[in-house]
């Protein structure tokens, strides 16, 4: 987890000085190298995972690892182009694009494509024999980003996907398709995580006694809002020259009400968000 947070940090620290020139703004993010540790027992990714790890199965039930290579890569696509500040593009940048500092490359290393099964039987109350088999999938990736324009690697994250499948229609298909699903929504989160979006509370709506109950805020279609987005909130203090972040509260938009305008529910420190309104502070809320 300490690592994991630490490239998340360095990855923002590389963009965050363009980043202050325009708030949220969007980067592209391009497929680079795709490799496949299966293929090559030698392949080396800065020696990031060794050798190859291809699923060994327990039971009758397989799964070829190259039947599943282009699903892998879609899957790490998906989990590229669903962030809030990315835009993935399938082809290399044009000049344009490459001079601008924070456009990031992604080579991809898919390190292993397993699937498992497990049986067991049980006698009904006549005394006859039923098997049921449930079904494991795993799929684990390592993706380097790099910036465009330097070629200097900025995070070298890896992600694992488990999924499973159980019950009457169950195989070993739909459980290593679960996997490439959460893959898929854990390389978003991290990449949601490492640059998210960013906005003021600009008015209070309603408010119940002495907590704040709604707000809203200079986040709207715009800059990728919707319905849903959970937010936090966050007083801002100078402490020795330096702005510090102190939170105080979560909200979740409500609805998108224009390009530049949400309503957002107040999830919690309805007190201190209502307190801290009505003196006039700023209140800077983060996606998380």
């Amino acid at each position: 987890m300490m690592k994991m947070v630490m490239v998340m940090v360095l990855l923002c620290g590389a963009i965050s000085l363009s980043a202050q020139e325009e708030r949220n703004r969007i980067y592209n993010i391009m497929l680079g190298d795709v490799r496949y540790a299966h293929h090559d027992e030698k392949v080396d990714a800065g020696n990031l995972l060794g050798q190859i790890l291809v699923g060994a199965m327990t039971g009758k039930a397989s799964v070829q690892a190259t039947n599943y290579e282009e699903e892998a890569m879609n899957a790490v696509v998906r989990g590229l182009s669903n962030a809030h500040r990315y835009r993935f593009a399938d082809r290399m940048p044009q000049y344009g694009d490459a001079s601008e500092a924070g456009n990031l490359v992604a080579d991809v290393l898919i390190t292993n494509i397993e699937g498992s099964s497990e049986s067991k039987s049980y006698k009904d109350k006549n005394g006859k024999t039923h098997v049921e088999t449930s079904y494991k999938g795993e799929v684990n990736a390592t993706i380097t980003l790099k910036d465009v324009m330097t070629g200097e690697v900025l995070a070298t994250p890896s992600f694992s996907g488990e999924g499973s499948s159980s019950g009457y229609n169950s195989s070993l298909h739909s459980a290593v398709t679960s996997a490439m699903g959460i893959l898929s929504s854990r390389i978003t989160i991290w990449l949601n995580q490492s640059l998210p979006l960013q906005a003021n509370i600009i008015e209070g709506n309603a408010v119940k006694k002495d907590k704040q109950k709604k707000v809203y805020i200079d986040l709207g279609s715009r800059e990728g809002a919707y319905a849903g987005l959970h937010m936090a909130v966050y007083k801002i203090k100078t402490v020795a020259g330096r702005d510090a972040r102190q939170q105080i509260g979560k909200l979740k938009i409500e609805s998108v009400q224009g390009a530049d305008i949400s309503l957002c529910k107040v999830q919690s420190g309805g007190k201190e968000i209502k307190a801290a309104l009505d003196a006039g502070e700023t209140l800077l809320v983060i996606s998380y």
